[in-house]
Protein backbone atom coordinates (compact mmCIF):
# COMPACT_ATOMS: atom_id res chain seq x y z
CA UNK A 1 0.00 0.00 0.00
CA UNK A 2 1.66 3.48 -1.07
CA UNK A 3 1.76 6.78 1.44
CA UNK A 4 -1.09 8.54 -0.76
CA UNK A 5 -3.72 5.29 -0.74
CA UNK A 6 -3.07 5.55 3.15
CA UNK A 7 -3.90 9.32 3.45
CA UNK A 8 -7.28 8.92 1.31
CA UNK A 9 -8.10 5.87 3.45
CA UNK A 10 -7.36 7.95 6.51
CA UNK A 11 -8.90 10.99 5.64
CA UNK A 12 -12.39 8.92 4.87
CA UNK A 13 -12.22 7.19 7.88
CA UNK A 14 -12.20 10.81 9.67
CA UNK A 15 -14.39 12.10 7.89
CA UNK A 16 -17.01 8.80 8.45
CA UNK A 17 -16.97 9.90 12.02
CA UNK A 18 -16.82 14.07 11.97
CA UNK A 19 -18.04 14.76 15.26
CA UNK A 20 -15.99 12.35 17.27
CA UNK A 21 -13.12 13.57 15.03
CA UNK A 22 -13.61 17.06 15.62
CA UNK A 23 -13.67 16.32 19.25
CA UNK A 24 -10.43 14.37 19.46
CA UNK A 25 -8.51 17.09 17.93
CA UNK A 26 -9.77 19.97 20.01
CA UNK A 27 -6.64 18.91 22.68
CA UNK A 28 -4.51 19.57 19.91
CA UNK A 29 -5.89 22.64 18.75
CA UNK A 30 -5.76 24.16 22.41
CA UNK A 31 -2.43 22.70 23.04
CA UNK A 32 -0.87 24.44 19.87
CA UNK A 33 -2.65 27.58 20.07
CA UNK A 34 -1.29 27.72 24.00
CA UNK A 35 1.63 26.31 22.75
CA UNK A 36 1.74 29.51 20.08
CA UNK A 37 -0.06 32.19 21.70
CA UNK A 38 1.71 31.83 24.80
CA UNK A 39 5.44 31.62 23.51
CA UNK A 40 3.95 35.27 21.63
CA UNK A 41 3.25 36.67 24.40
CA UNK A 42 6.65 35.97 25.88
CA UNK A 43 8.68 37.45 23.01
CA UNK A 44 6.33 40.30 22.60
CA UNK A 45 7.01 41.16 26.38
CA UNK A 46 10.89 40.61 26.13
CA UNK A 47 10.58 43.05 22.93
CA UNK A 48 9.42 45.63 24.86
CA UNK A 49 11.34 44.89 27.41
CA UNK A 50 14.76 45.15 25.44
CA UNK A 51 13.40 48.21 23.42
CA UNK A 52 12.64 49.92 27.11
CA UNK A 53 16.50 49.30 28.47
CA UNK A 54 17.59 50.41 25.20
CA UNK A 55 16.11 53.84 25.62
CA UNK A 56 18.52 54.19 28.50
CA UNK A 57 21.43 54.05 26.10
CA UNK A 58 23.61 51.49 24.75
CA UNK A 59 26.73 51.74 25.74
CA UNK A 60 26.18 53.83 28.63
CA UNK A 61 27.18 53.19 32.25
CA UNK A 62 25.89 55.03 35.39
CA UNK A 63 27.31 56.15 38.40
CA UNK A 64 25.48 57.10 41.83
CA UNK A 65 26.69 58.02 45.21
CA UNK A 66 25.83 55.01 47.03
CA UNK A 67 27.03 52.44 49.30
CA UNK A 68 25.21 49.35 50.17
CA UNK A 69 26.58 49.17 53.50
CA UNK A 70 25.77 45.71 54.40
CA UNK A 71 28.69 44.93 52.18
CA UNK A 72 31.21 47.02 53.51
CA UNK A 73 33.93 45.83 56.01
CA UNK A 74 34.48 49.73 57.57
CA UNK A 75 31.97 52.56 58.32
CA UNK A 76 32.72 55.02 54.84
CA UNK A 77 30.03 57.51 53.42
CA UNK A 78 29.32 58.01 50.12
CA UNK A 79 30.63 60.74 47.86
CA UNK A 80 30.03 62.22 44.34
CA UNK A 81 30.75 65.75 42.80
CA UNK A 82 30.86 67.93 39.98
CA UNK A 83 34.86 67.98 40.41
CA UNK A 84 35.21 64.08 39.82
CA UNK A 85 32.97 64.55 36.78
CA UNK A 86 36.23 67.32 35.66
CA UNK A 87 38.77 64.24 36.48
CA UNK A 88 37.46 61.35 34.51
CA UNK A 89 37.07 63.86 31.32
CA UNK A 90 40.74 65.16 31.75
CA UNK A 91 42.83 64.04 28.78
CA UNK A 92 44.09 60.82 29.25
CA UNK A 93 42.42 59.80 32.14
CA UNK A 94 39.31 57.66 30.60
CA UNK A 95 40.16 57.47 27.19
CA UNK A 96 37.37 54.68 26.75
CA UNK A 97 34.48 57.29 27.72
CA UNK A 98 33.54 59.49 25.03
CA UNK A 99 31.07 62.02 26.95
CA UNK A 100 29.57 62.74 30.66
CA UNK A 101 27.20 63.88 31.71
CA UNK A 102 26.19 65.31 35.55
CA UNK A 103 22.84 65.71 37.57
CA UNK A 104 21.05 66.33 40.54
CA UNK A 105 17.62 65.79 41.07
CA UNK A 106 14.89 67.15 43.44
CA UNK A 107 11.35 68.32 44.31
CA UNK A 108 10.46 71.58 43.82
CA UNK A 109 7.14 73.88 44.20
CA UNK A 110 6.54 74.76 41.37
CA UNK A 111 4.09 77.82 40.45
CA UNK A 112 2.94 78.34 37.11
CA UNK A 113 -0.23 79.64 35.04
CA UNK A 114 -2.02 80.11 38.41
CA UNK A 115 -1.39 76.64 39.72
CA UNK A 116 0.60 74.89 42.72
CA UNK A 117 2.03 72.28 42.65
CA UNK A 118 5.16 70.01 43.01
CA UNK A 119 7.14 68.29 40.37
CA UNK A 120 11.10 66.71 39.96
CA UNK A 121 13.41 69.06 38.97
CA UNK A 122 16.74 67.81 37.08
CA UNK A 123 19.59 69.82 36.94
CA UNK A 124 21.50 68.90 34.07
CA UNK A 125 24.80 69.74 32.15
CA UNK A 126 24.50 70.59 28.80
CA UNK A 127 25.74 66.96 27.59
CA UNK A 128 23.03 64.91 28.93
CA UNK A 129 20.87 65.78 25.71
CA UNK A 130 23.52 64.19 23.59
CA UNK A 131 24.22 61.15 26.08
CA UNK A 132 19.86 60.42 26.10
CA UNK A 133 18.67 62.03 22.96
CA UNK A 134 15.03 63.53 23.52
CA UNK A 135 12.88 64.71 21.06
CA UNK A 136 11.59 68.26 20.97
CA UNK A 137 8.11 68.98 20.98
CA UNK A 138 8.85 72.96 20.79
CA UNK A 139 11.32 75.13 21.60
CA UNK A 140 15.18 74.65 21.87
CA UNK A 141 16.99 72.88 24.29
CA UNK A 142 19.35 73.68 27.21
CA UNK A 143 23.15 74.51 26.40
CA UNK A 144 26.43 75.10 27.12
CA UNK A 145 25.98 78.91 27.70
CA UNK A 146 23.09 78.12 29.93
CA UNK A 147 25.13 76.22 32.47
CA UNK A 148 27.97 78.50 32.60
CA UNK A 149 25.87 81.51 32.50
CA UNK A 150 23.70 80.06 35.21
CA UNK A 151 20.53 81.49 33.22
CA UNK A 152 17.17 80.82 34.78
CA UNK A 153 15.84 78.58 31.48
CA UNK A 154 13.73 75.63 31.92
CA UNK A 155 12.63 72.71 29.84
CA UNK A 156 9.99 71.06 30.44
CA UNK A 157 8.20 67.08 29.70
CA UNK A 158 5.41 67.12 27.67
CA UNK A 159 3.01 66.23 30.52
CA UNK A 160 3.92 68.99 32.72
CA UNK A 161 3.18 71.41 29.96
CA UNK A 162 -0.39 69.88 29.20
CA UNK A 163 -1.19 69.92 33.15
CA UNK A 164 -0.21 73.76 33.33
CA UNK A 165 -0.29 74.91 30.32
CA UNK A 166 -2.76 73.22 27.96
CA UNK A 167 -0.75 72.07 25.42
CA UNK A 168 3.23 72.60 24.35
CA UNK A 169 3.17 75.40 21.76
CA UNK A 170 1.71 77.39 24.71
CA UNK A 171 4.35 76.75 27.51
CA UNK A 172 7.27 78.61 25.58
CA UNK A 173 8.13 81.84 26.68
CA UNK A 174 5.74 81.16 29.60
CA UNK A 175 7.34 81.94 33.35
CA UNK A 176 7.20 79.40 35.69
CA UNK A 177 8.43 79.58 39.55
CA UNK A 178 10.43 76.81 41.18
CA UNK A 179 11.38 77.55 44.95
CA UNK A 180 10.30 80.72 44.27
CA UNK A 181 12.98 81.36 41.58
CA UNK A 182 11.65 82.36 38.20
CA UNK A 183 12.69 80.61 35.17
CA UNK A 184 11.37 80.94 31.45
CA UNK A 185 10.55 77.81 29.55
CA UNK A 186 12.52 77.58 26.38
CA UNK A 187 11.34 74.05 25.53
CA UNK A 188 8.98 71.31 25.46
CA UNK A 189 10.24 67.52 25.44
CA UNK A 190 7.65 65.12 23.12
CA UNK A 191 9.12 62.21 25.47
CA UNK A 192 5.76 60.20 26.28
CA UNK A 193 5.07 59.00 30.05
CA UNK A 194 6.10 55.41 31.31
CA UNK A 195 9.41 55.29 29.78
CA UNK A 196 12.13 53.48 31.63
CA UNK A 197 14.66 55.90 32.87
CA UNK A 198 17.07 56.99 35.56
CA UNK A 199 15.54 60.01 37.60
CA UNK A 200 12.28 60.94 37.24
CA UNK A 201 10.61 60.89 33.86
CA UNK A 202 11.40 62.89 31.31
CA UNK A 203 7.49 63.43 30.48
CA UNK A 204 7.12 64.15 33.96
CA UNK A 205 9.91 66.37 34.65
CA UNK A 206 11.31 69.93 34.41
CA UNK A 207 15.14 70.52 33.31
CA UNK A 208 17.06 73.32 34.09
CA UNK A 209 20.87 73.84 34.21
CA UNK A 210 23.18 72.28 36.35
CA UNK A 211 24.57 74.84 37.67
CA UNK A 212 22.12 77.46 37.97
CA UNK A 213 20.33 74.23 40.29
CA UNK A 214 23.12 73.83 42.46
CA UNK A 215 23.59 77.38 43.07
CA UNK A 216 19.21 78.67 43.04
CA UNK A 217 17.32 75.66 43.57
CA UNK A 218 19.36 72.99 45.72
CA UNK A 219 22.14 74.59 47.57
CA UNK A 220 20.71 73.67 50.86
CA UNK A 221 20.79 69.83 49.71
CA UNK A 222 24.22 69.65 48.46
CA UNK A 223 27.24 68.97 50.25
CA UNK A 224 31.01 69.05 49.19
CA UNK A 225 30.90 65.30 49.51
CA UNK A 226 27.94 64.96 46.72
CA UNK A 227 26.71 67.42 44.77
CA UNK A 228 25.79 64.88 42.07
CA UNK A 229 22.98 62.27 42.07
CA UNK A 230 24.10 60.39 39.25
CA UNK A 231 27.09 60.95 36.22
CA UNK A 232 25.80 59.53 32.86
CA UNK A 233 28.91 57.86 30.97
CA UNK A 234 28.87 57.08 27.83
CA UNK A 235 31.50 54.89 26.49
CA UNK A 236 33.72 55.00 22.86
CA UNK A 237 31.93 52.38 21.83
CA UNK A 238 29.48 49.72 22.70
CA UNK A 239 32.00 47.11 23.03
CA UNK A 240 34.62 49.52 25.46
CA UNK A 241 32.10 49.59 28.21
CA UNK A 242 33.71 47.43 30.54
CA UNK A 243 37.03 49.58 29.82
CA UNK A 244 34.85 53.21 30.28
CA UNK A 245 33.52 51.43 33.97
CA UNK A 246 37.50 50.41 34.85
CA UNK A 247 38.92 53.48 33.85
CA UNK A 248 36.13 55.80 35.95
CA UNK A 249 36.49 53.84 38.66
CA UNK A 250 39.94 53.96 38.68
CA UNK A 251 39.88 58.09 38.65
CA UNK A 252 37.41 57.98 41.00
CA UNK A 253 39.31 55.75 43.31
CA UNK A 254 42.24 58.02 43.06
CA UNK A 255 39.94 61.31 43.40
CA UNK A 256 38.57 59.90 46.47
CA UNK A 257 41.76 58.63 47.75
CA UNK A 258 40.84 54.56 48.32
CA UNK A 259 43.60 52.51 48.81
CA UNK A 260 42.25 48.92 50.58
CA UNK A 261 38.34 50.72 51.02
CA UNK A 262 35.30 49.96 49.44
CA UNK A 263 34.48 51.94 46.54
CA UNK A 264 31.79 55.10 47.78
CA UNK A 265 30.16 55.13 44.64
CA UNK A 266 28.56 52.76 42.69
CA UNK A 267 28.25 51.81 39.20
CA UNK A 268 24.91 50.90 36.85
CA UNK A 269 25.11 49.05 33.79
CA UNK A 270 21.93 49.01 32.04
CA UNK A 271 22.93 45.96 29.82
CA UNK A 272 23.68 43.83 32.90
CA UNK A 273 19.96 44.66 33.97
CA UNK A 274 18.96 43.82 30.31
CA UNK A 275 20.84 40.52 30.39
CA UNK A 276 19.15 39.70 34.11
CA UNK A 277 15.63 40.36 33.04
CA UNK A 278 16.11 38.67 29.48
CA UNK A 279 17.22 35.46 31.19
CA UNK A 280 14.40 35.50 33.62
CA UNK A 281 12.16 35.95 30.64
CA UNK A 282 13.62 33.33 28.55
CA UNK A 283 12.50 31.22 31.79
CA UNK A 284 9.11 31.99 32.03
CA UNK A 285 8.85 31.62 28.50
CA UNK A 286 10.56 27.75 28.61
CA UNK A 287 7.84 27.50 31.98
CA UNK A 288 5.09 29.19 29.44
CA UNK A 289 5.85 26.12 27.07
CA UNK A 290 5.38 23.63 29.26
CA UNK A 291 2.76 24.35 30.96
CA UNK A 292 0.87 24.90 27.49
CA UNK A 293 2.98 21.15 26.33
CA UNK A 294 0.59 19.46 28.88
CA UNK A 295 -2.42 20.40 26.75
CA UNK A 296 -1.00 18.35 24.31
CA UNK A 297 -0.21 15.27 26.34
CA UNK A 298 -3.63 15.58 27.30
CA UNK A 299 -4.42 16.12 23.29
CA UNK A 300 -2.23 12.52 22.84
CA UNK A 301 -3.99 10.80 25.13
CA UNK A 302 -7.39 11.20 23.45
CA UNK A 303 -5.74 10.05 20.17
CA UNK A 304 -4.87 7.34 21.83
CA UNK A 305 -8.25 6.54 22.97
CA UNK A 306 -9.92 7.79 20.13
CA UNK A 307 -7.38 5.18 18.01
CA UNK A 308 -8.23 2.50 20.42
CA UNK A 309 -11.93 2.68 19.44
CA UNK A 310 -11.42 3.27 15.79
CA UNK A 311 -8.89 -0.73 15.84
CA UNK A 312 -12.01 -1.91 17.98
CA UNK A 313 -14.55 -1.10 15.74
CA UNK A 314 -12.51 -1.87 12.57
CA UNK A 315 -11.78 -5.76 13.62
CA UNK A 316 -12.97 -7.01 10.67
CA UNK A 317 -11.86 -4.92 8.11
CA UNK A 318 -8.26 -5.36 9.48
CA UNK A 319 -8.60 -8.77 9.34
CA UNK A 320 -10.52 -8.67 5.94
CA UNK A 321 -7.40 -6.85 4.90
CA UNK A 322 -4.91 -9.09 6.26
CA UNK A 323 -6.82 -11.96 4.24
CA UNK A 324 -6.21 -10.84 0.95
CA UNK A 325 -2.07 -10.04 2.10
CA UNK A 326 -1.73 -7.25 3.85
CA UNK A 327 1.03 -7.19 5.66
CA UNK A 328 1.67 -6.24 9.90
CA UNK A 329 3.74 -2.80 8.28
CA UNK A 330 0.51 -1.75 5.88
CA UNK A 331 -2.07 -2.11 8.94
CA UNK A 332 0.45 -0.73 11.59
CA UNK A 333 1.50 2.38 8.84
CA UNK A 334 -2.36 3.05 7.74
CA UNK A 335 -2.96 3.41 11.49
CA UNK A 336 0.04 5.54 12.25
CA UNK A 337 -0.99 8.05 9.78
CA UNK A 338 -4.98 7.97 10.63
CA UNK A 339 -3.35 9.65 14.14
CA UNK A 340 -0.94 11.75 12.29
CA UNK A 341 -3.60 13.25 10.15
CA UNK A 342 -5.59 13.68 13.36
CA UNK A 343 -2.73 16.13 14.33
CA UNK A 344 -1.43 17.55 11.32
CA UNK A 345 -5.50 18.93 11.14
CA UNK A 346 -5.50 20.10 14.55
CA UNK A 347 -1.90 21.43 14.55
CA UNK A 348 -3.31 23.73 11.41
CA UNK A 349 -6.35 24.69 13.06
CA UNK A 350 -4.51 25.46 16.23
CA UNK A 351 -1.72 27.44 14.41
CA UNK A 352 -5.01 29.91 13.67
CA UNK A 353 -5.74 29.90 17.24
CA UNK A 354 -2.48 30.35 18.10
CA UNK A 355 -2.43 34.07 15.97
CA UNK A 356 -5.44 34.92 17.71
CA UNK A 357 -3.95 34.50 20.81
CA UNK A 358 -1.24 36.52 19.92
CA UNK A 359 -3.25 39.61 19.41
CA UNK A 360 -5.35 39.18 22.27
CA UNK A 361 -1.57 39.08 24.09
CA UNK A 362 -0.49 42.02 22.22
CA UNK A 363 -4.17 44.20 23.74
CA UNK A 364 -3.21 42.80 27.33
CA UNK A 365 0.01 43.84 27.43
CA UNK A 366 -0.69 47.43 26.34
CA UNK A 367 -3.05 47.10 28.61
CA UNK A 368 -1.78 46.07 31.80
CA UNK A 369 1.66 47.33 31.62
CA UNK A 370 1.19 50.40 28.99
CA UNK A 371 3.30 49.05 26.32
CA UNK A 372 2.45 50.97 23.50
CA UNK A 373 5.32 49.54 21.75
CA UNK A 374 4.82 46.15 22.69
CA UNK A 375 4.02 43.18 20.24
CA UNK A 376 3.14 39.60 21.03
CA UNK A 377 4.91 38.12 17.92
CA UNK A 378 4.33 34.74 16.27
CA UNK A 379 7.86 33.29 14.82
CA UNK A 380 8.12 30.22 12.78
CA UNK A 381 10.67 28.64 14.93
CA UNK A 382 7.50 28.61 17.71
CA UNK A 383 4.90 26.99 14.91
CA UNK A 384 7.67 24.40 13.72
CA UNK A 385 8.09 23.42 17.32
CA UNK A 386 4.35 23.20 18.38
CA UNK A 387 3.28 21.44 15.08
CA UNK A 388 6.75 19.34 15.52
CA UNK A 389 5.87 18.46 18.79
CA UNK A 390 1.86 17.65 18.20
CA UNK A 391 3.25 15.48 15.35
CA UNK A 392 5.22 13.26 17.18
CA UNK A 393 2.76 12.89 20.15
CA UNK A 394 0.51 11.72 17.59
CA UNK A 395 3.32 9.45 16.28
CA UNK A 396 4.00 8.39 19.95
CA UNK A 397 0.31 7.65 20.93
CA UNK A 398 -0.46 6.50 17.90
CA UNK A 399 1.41 3.67 17.94
CA UNK A 400 0.83 1.42 20.43
CA UNK A 401 -3.32 1.11 18.54
CA UNK A 402 -1.55 0.98 15.47
CA UNK A 403 0.52 -1.62 17.00
CA UNK A 404 -2.28 -3.46 18.32
CA UNK A 405 -4.37 -2.84 15.08
CA UNK A 406 -0.53 -4.95 13.16
CA UNK A 407 -1.09 -7.59 15.60
CA UNK A 408 -4.24 -8.96 15.13
CA UNK A 409 -4.96 -12.73 14.43
CA UNK A 410 -6.83 -12.64 10.85
CA UNK A 411 -8.77 -15.50 11.98
CA UNK A 412 -9.53 -14.40 15.48
CA UNK A 413 -10.71 -10.76 13.68
CA UNK A 414 -12.94 -11.94 11.21
CA UNK A 415 -14.67 -13.90 13.96
CA UNK A 416 -15.39 -10.78 16.11
CA UNK A 417 -18.91 -9.99 16.31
Amino acid sequence: MNIIESFRISFRALLSNKLRAALTMLGIVIGVGAVIGMLAMGNGFQGFLTSQFDQLGIGTVYIVPFIDTNRIDVEQTASLTSADALAIMQPGRSPAVQAMAIEWSGDAQVIANGQRSNYGVRAISPAFFTISPQALAAGRLLTSADDTGRARVAVIGKNVAEKLYGGHEVAIGQRISLNGVQFDIIGVLASKAGQISIGTDPAEAIFVPYETGISRLFRNRTSDRINVSFMTVKAVERTQVDAAIRQVTEVLRSEHRLTYQNNDFTVINPEQFAAQASAVIGAFNAFLGIVAGISLLVGGIGIMNIMLVSVTERTKEIGLRKAVGARRSDILLQFLIEALVLCLIGSGVGIGLGYLLSLAGTAILVGLFQATGAQATVSLSNVLLASGIAAGIGVAFGFFPALTAARMNPIDALRTE
